[in-house]
C-alpha cells in the first residue's frame, strides 16, 4: 500500500511539472520575455596531426580559448580556465612538446606560442587582471610563468 502511494505521488509530480513548463501549447505567459541564454564559451581549436592532443576545460562566463597545433606530432596543448572573462590563445608547431595554461580568477589573459621540439611552456595565473605571454623557438627549452595576485605582467621569449 505504501509503494502505491509513492507511485501515485510521483505521477502527480511528473504530470504537474509537465503542465508547469513553457507556454508553447497555449496559456498566458503574462508578458514575460523568453529566458535568455548565457554567452557561449565554446573554444576554438585545430589539430592537424595524429598523436597530438588538445584539451580545453572552461568554467564561468565569457571564457575564450583558441588553440592551434599545425604539424605538431606527439604534442599536447592543455588549457584550463576557471573564472570570469579569461582569455587564452596558443599556437604550437613543435614535435614532442607541451603547452599548458591554467588560469583561475577574473580577466586573466595568456598568449603562448611554441615552434620548438621537445619544449615546454607552463603558464599558471591565479588572481585578477594578469597577463602572460611566452614564445619559444629553441629546441629543448622550458618557460614557466606563475603569477598570483592582481595586475601582474610577464613576458618571456627564447630563440
Amino acid at each position: 500500500m505504501k509503494l502505491w502511494k509513492i507511485v501515485a505521488v510521483s505521477a502527480l509530480v511528473v504530470s504537474g511539472s509537465a503542465f508547469a513548463g513553457n507556454s508553447h501549447g497555449g496559456g498566458n505567459d503574462h508578458g514575460n520575455p523568453p529566458p535568455s541564454n548565457p554567452p557561449s564559451t565554446v573554444p576554438t581549436f585545430t589539430a592537424t596531426q595524429w598523436n597530438s592532443e588538445i584539451q580545453i576545460y572552461q568554467q564561468g562566463t565569457s571564457n575564450l580559448a583558441n588553440a592551434t597545433q599545425a604539424g605538431a606530432q606527439k604534442s599536447l596543448t592543455s588549457i584550463d580556465q576557471n573564472g570570469y572573462r579569461n582569455t587564452a590563445s596558443t599556437n604550437q608547431t613543435g614535435d614532442g612538446s607541451l603547452l599548458s595554461v591554467v588560469q583561475k580568477g577574473d580577466y586573466n589573459t595568456t598568449n603562448a606560442s611554441q615552434s620548438a621540439n621537445a619544449s615546454k611552456i607552463l603558464v599558471s595565473q591565479n588572481g585578477s587582471g594578469n597577463y602572460a605571454q611566452a614564445s619559444q623557438g629553441a629546441n629543448g627549452t622550458l618557460t614557466s610563468i606563475t603569477q598570483v595576485g592582481t595586475g601582474n605582467l610577464a613576458y618571456a621569449n627564447q630563440n
